[in-house]
C-alpha cells in the first residue's frame, strides 16, 4: 500500500469515526489534544500523523491502528452490529418467555387475580438490559433514550402494583427525573490530556 493510499484511506476512516461519534472536528481535537487544524488537515487528506498519534487516535476509537490507515471492511461492521442486534432482540425475547413461564404457572397454581403484573415487571427489566447492551454497543443517545424508558416503565410499574389513584404524585417525580435525565445526559467525559514530548503546537 502506498503512502497516498494510507492518507486517502486515514482520511475518510477518520472523518467517518467522527461522524459516527457525534464529534465535530474541534471536540475529537480536544479530547486528543491536538488543535483543530490539525484534525482538518488529516481529514482532508494533506498529511498522516505519526505512528505514536496513529495509535492514541486508535486507542480513543477502540479500534486497531490497521482499522485506520486500511479500507473500511464494510461487510465485516455489518455483520459485526447485525450480531448485537439479534443479540440484544434475543436478550430481551428471552425476558419474556420467561415472564410468560412465569404467568402460566402462577395460573395454574395460585388464585392470585393479577397475574398479568408479571408482564408489567418484565418491562423495565426489559430496559435494563437494554441499557446493559447499549451502554457496550451502541451511541450514547441510544442508551440515554433507554434509560428514560426504564424510568418511565418503573413507575409505571409501581403505580399499577400499588393500584391507588392518590399515587399520581409519581408521574410529577417522572418529569422532574426525566429532566434530570436529559441533563445528565448532555455531561462530557473528561479526558486528562497525555503528555508530550514536545512543546511546539499540534498542527501536523
Amino acid at each position: 500500500m502506498t503512502h497516498e493510499e494510507i492518507k486517502n484511506n486515514f482520511s475518510k476512516n477518520l472523518t467517518r469515526l467522527r461522524k459516527t461519534n457525534n464529534l465535530t472536528q474541534l471536540a475529537l481535537a480536544e479530547k486528543l489534544n491536538y488543535s483543530d487544524k490539525a484534525i482538518s488537515k488529516w481529514e482532508v487528506g494533506s498529511v498522516v500523523p505519526d505512528v505514536e498519534t496513529l495509535s492514541n487516535i486508535a486507542e480513543f476509537f477502540g479500534i486497531t491502528v490497521n482499522d485506520l490507515i486500511y479500507p473500511e471492511k464494510k461487510k465485516f461492521n455489518r455483520i459485526f452490529w447485525e450480531n448485537h442486534k439479534n443479540i440484544t432482540i434475543l436478550s430481551v425475547g428471552f425476558v419474556w418467555f420467561l415472564a410468560t413461564i412465569i404467568y402460566f404457572i402462577l395460573q395454574r397454581t395460585t388464585d392470585f387475580t393479577r397475574n398479568w403484573l408479571v408482564f408489567i415487571v418484565t418491562i423495565p427489566i426489559s430496559f435494563i438490559i437494554l441499557i446493559v447492551l447499549s451502554s457496550v454497543w451502541f451511541k450514547k443517545p441510544t442508551t440515554l433514550f433507554y434509560i428514560s424508558g426504564l424510568f418511565w416503565s418503573t413507575l409505571l410499574a409501581m403505580f399499577i402494583i400499588i393500584n391507588q389513584l392518590s399515587y399520581w404524585f409519581l408521574f410529577i417525580i417522572g418529569i422532574v427525573g426525566q429532566i434530570l435525565i436529559i441533563y445528565g445526559g448532555k455531561l462530557k467525559k473528561i479526558v486528562v490530556p497525555k503528555k508530550s514530548n514536545t512543546t511546539k503546537s499540534k498542527d501536523e
